[in-house]
Parts: C-alpha cells; structure tokens; sequence
C-alpha cells in the first residue's frame, strides 16, 4: 500500500512538473478590467492565485466545521469515556463472579449498570452476582427483566430454569422450558431439559414429540433417538392398560419391541400384554428372541408363565428352550440352575453354577450354590462356606444408571437419583464407559446426554 501511495505522488509531481513546462513554453497574458480598475497579469500567476484561493476557500470551510461541531464532538467524546468505562466495569464483574467473589461482583455490577444504558449487557452480571452471593429474589429479577429483550431472552429463560430446579419448583422450570423450546428448538441443552422434565412428570406423548423434534434438528443420535422412543412407547402402553385400553397398549407394545427388541423393558411389556390378551405362544416367541439379544431373571420368568407349566421338571426342559437362544450367557446358566433347584436336580444345578461362576462366582452364583447345598442335605460346612464366599464376591449384574449411577432394584422409566430417562441398564459395577461428571448430573439436561448405551435397559 505505502509503495503505491508513493507511486501516485510521484506520477502528481510528474503532471505538475510538464504542466509548468508546458505553461513557460506557451508565456501569456490577461488583463481583466471592471469597475474603472484594469488588472494585467501572466496566466501562471493567475493559476497560481486561482489555486491558493481554492485551499482558502476549503481551510475556511473546515474551520466553521469544527467551530460548530465541537461541542458534540465533546459530548460524543465524553459519551465514549463512559462507555469504555462501563465495560471495563462489566468486565471486572464477570472476572469476580469467575473468582467468586460475590460482593466484589455486585458492586462492579452496580456501576456498570450506572454508566451503561443498555439495561440488556448488565442483567446479565447483575443476576450471576446474585446466584452468587445467594440472593434468589435478586436473581429472579434479573433473570425475568432479560425476558423484555427478545437477544436476551433466551438467555434469561435458561437462569429462571436453574432457579426454578434449584427451589423445586418443577412445574414453574416446565413451562420455562416449554418457552424456551419455542424459541430455539433446535439448541440440545433446552431438547434435553424439555425431555426430562415431560418425562419426569408422566407427559409421555409431549416427551415423545420433543424427542422427535430433537432427532429433526440432529441434536438427538437417530440409535438413542431409537431407544427412547421405544422406552417412551412403553410408558403410553402402561397408560393404556390403566385406561382400559388394552388393544392400543399391545399396539404401542409391539411399535416399542419393533423398535427396540434388546432392551429388556420393551420385550417384557410385549409378552406380558401378550399372555394377558391370551396369546402365550407368540408371547414366548417374544422372549426367545428378547432372550438372545439380552438375557435377564425377568424374561425367563414371563417364559415359563407363558408356557403354563407348573410341574418344576417339566419347567427345566422349557428353560432350556429359551438358555438355547444364548447357551454362554451367564443369565441362561442361572436361569438353568435356578429351574434345576427348584425341580431337585441337585447335581444339574451345581454344573450350570459351575459354568456361571466360573473361577470368581458372583454373590448371586454363591448364595444359589449355598441353598443347593442346603436343599440338598450336604454338609452345613458346605453351606457357611459358600455364604462367606458370597461376602466378599463380585456384585452381579443390576439395574444402575449410566447417567449417575445409581444402584435400582427394579427397572424403572426415571432415575431415582438424578431425573434422567432411560439411563437404567442391566449391568455390573464399572462396566460403563463414561459416566457423566457431578456438574453435567446437577444440570436439567441428563436423559439425552448420557452415554449411549443401547443394550440391557
């Protein structure tokens, strides 16, 4: 740039340099005559008096110019002093609130407010200095003016949420939610709030369509997208049957397995509607299939409640119809042990605990071996061995959360413990590969932001 600025002087100069060579070459004169005066003169001297007359004319323009616009000129100045001045402000708060300071926080807050007038950038720092120095009303406040600016009022609606849920107030972080939804659907954190919190209050159907919505938008994975619509199928199911409506709860049932044949909620409401509509042999039919995807004690009792059997030998050969869909699986040589006991098989039952347990028997596999022992009359040495083994053997396979956790006796829709929707999974302690820290748990967003995984819920 500086190279070409000088090239343009230089080709001004040259102009200027033939155009008075060309003026000596060519000398002249003129005379001009009004009002009795006469003037003579060369017409080099007379450019040169038009040109100086031109830059007089323009230095006065300038100079009235600046005359009249001084005075805004300092107001405008001193306007940007207090702006400059209320951002550093602004941003002396937001490095206190970072800091948790929360004192320091609200008095640079106080003064940014004072010197800016754009009420918008400071609600902002206003409301975090008053989370953080605890003053709820405060921050309500706050958070609600930012809901008068349509830039910040998504922003607001996500502070009234965390203040709603931080009070209990679930019904109130709802409908925050639902008018957060509406303005931006497709950002993840409201899709998985909106979820979780419909979920956790039994709105199955409204759960059902945000999840779409989410799955739309890309922000929800088209496989977990996958299982908790078939979850979510399960729950309208259970409304249906307590509503009367036993042929759509089968529907819904059926529309969940087609979704989700392995997860093992799915498959276990399918055969019980099934054998309660009087149709057991596709009922077992189910779990055959659900058996070699996902074995669980459940699906083999629903088996033999299917099968109608209630001599406990015949019971061991119907077992081993559905053990055969999976015959390595852990869960089918209990299943197989268990019916094995329970038709005083004492022999049989030991070897499929055998095969289950391995070299290091879970606590289950040494409290079933105790009892075999027992039933069986063997040494009471046998019996005490077995139950002390089973103190200090590894847990078996539960219902836990991979969003938290938590340890759950039974399947259930939501987590007990942090809120989240079809997070439980058949699984043993540690097995997960994430589990989500403490900071992303205390958020509304936990059901759709867990780790996917797909198998044994």
């Amino acid at each position: 740039m500086t190279t070409l600025r000088v090239i343009i002087w230089f080709a001004i100069a040259a102009v200027a340099m033939l155009l008075a060579v060309w003026l000596a070459e060519r000398p002249g004169t003129v005379t001009a005559e009004w009002q009795g005066w006469r003037l003579d003169s060369s017409v080099g001297v007379l450019l040169v008096a038009v040109v100086v007359l031109i830059g007089l004319c323009i230095g006065g323009w300038l100079l009235y110019r600046w005359i009249v616009g001084a005075p805004f000129a300092l107001l405008e100045g001193w306007g940007e002093s207090r702006k400059k001045r209320g951002y550093r402000e602004l941003t002396q708060g937001l490095a206190a609130v970072a800091a948790g300071d929360a004192a320091e926080a609200q008095r640079h807050a106080r003064k940014a407010e004072q010197l800016l007038a754009e009420p918008p950038i400071t609600l902002l720092l206003s409301a975090q200095a008053a989370q953080l120095a605890g003053d709820r009303d405060g921050a309500n406040r706050a958070f609600t003016a930012m809901l008068e600016d349509e830039h910040t009022a998504f922003l607001g609606l996500r502070g009234l949420i965390g203040q709603a849920l931080r009070e209990g107030d679930q019904s109130k972080a709802l409908a925050y939610a639902e008018r957060a939804f509406k303005l931006k659907p497709q950002t993840p954190w409201v899709v998985h709030s909106l979820f979780d919190m419909q979920a956790q209050v039994g709105q199955w159907k409204a759960a059902q369509e945000t999840l779409e919505t989410g799955m739309r938008q890309k922000v929800v994975t088209a496989d977990r997208g996958r299982n908790l619509r078939a979850l979510l199928l399960v729950e309208r199911s259970r409304t249906c049957e307590n509503d009367g409506n036993d042929a759509q709860a089968l529907a819904f049932a059926r529309e969940a397995f087609g979704l989700a044949p392995e997860r093992i909620a799915v498959a276990s409401r399918l055969a019980e509607l099934q054998i309660k509509t009087g149709d057991p042999k596709r009922a077992m039919r189910t779990l055959e299939k659900a058996w070699s995807l996902a074995p669980h004690p459940d699906l083999s009792e629903l088996y033999i409640k299917a099968s109608g059997e209630s001599d406990p030998l015949k019971r061991v050969g119907i077992v081993r119809r559905l053990a055969a869909q999976k015959p390595d699986d852990i869960e089918s040589n209990l299943a197989l042990a268990q019916a094995a006991l329970e038709g005083g098989l004492w022999g049989e039952a030991r070897r499929y605990l055998d095969a289950a347990g391995g070299t290091n028997p879970t606590v289950r596999v040494c409290r079933l071996m105790a009892e075999v022992e027992e039933r069986a009359q063997s040494d009471q040495a046998k019996v005490h061995d077995w139950l002390s083994r089973a103190a200090h053997a590894p847990a078996d396979k539960a219902w836990r959360c991979s969003a938290c956790g938590a340890h759950h006796e039974t399947w259930r829709p939501v987590c007990e413990s942090c809120g989240a929707f079809g997070t439980l999974h058949w699984r043993a302690p540690g097995t997960y590969a994430q589990v989500l820290p403490p900071e992303a748990r205390a958020n509304p967003a936990l059901g759709m932001n867990t780790v996917n995984t797909v198998s044994g819920g």
